[in-house]
C-alpha cells in the first residue's frame, strides 16, 4: 500500500477504535484486527473508485476533443464547398458574359442650388489641400 493509503487506513482505524471502550484483551485484539482489515478494504475500494472516476473524466475529455475535431472538419468542408461554389459561379459569369457586377450604376446628380455647389467645391478643395 502507498503511504497515503496507509495513513488513511490508520486514520479510519483510529476513529473507529476510539469509539469502542470496555472490551477485554482477547476481544479487543480480534476487534483491532477486524477493524484494520476493514479499513484497508475501504481504502482499496476508495482508491479504485478514484481511479475509475479519473478514467471516466479522461474518456469524457477524449470524446469532447473528438467531437470538436469532427465539428471543425464539418466547418472546413462547408467552407470548401462555399469556395468551390463561388469559383463555379465566377466561371459561369465569365462564360455567360454576365458583367453586372463590374458595370457601375450611373446615378444622375440631384438638382442643387448654386450656393450648395459652391460650398461643396470649397469643402472638396479644402480636403485636397489637407491630403
Amino acid at each position: 500500500m502507498k503511504s497515503d493509503n496507509k495513513s488513511l487506513a490508520n486514520e479510519i482505524s483510529s476513529v473507529v477504535l476510539g469509539k469502542l471502550h470496555g472490551l477485554n484483551a482477547k476481544s479487543a485484539k480480534k476487534l483491532v484486527k477486524a477493524v484494520d482489515e476493514a479499513s484497508k478494504d475501504i481504502v482499496k475500494k476508495f482508491a479504485k473508485l478514484q481511479k475509475d472516476e479519473a478514467d471516466v473524466q479522461e474518456k469524457d475529455a477524449k470524446k469532447a476533443l473528438k467531437k470538436a475535431a469532427e465539428k471543425a472538419k464539418k466547418v472546413a468542408k462547408a467552407k470548401e464547398k462555399a469556395t468551390e461554389k463561388a469559383a463555379l459561379d465566377a466561371k459561369i459569369a465569365i462564360v455567360t458574359n454576365d458583367r453586372a457586377e463590374e458595370t457601375p450604376k450611373v446615378v444622375a446628380p440631384k438638382a442643387t442650388s448654386a450656393k450648395k455647389t459652391a460650398e461643396t467645391a470649397k469643402v472638396a478643395t479644402a480636403e485636397e489641400t489637407k491630403a
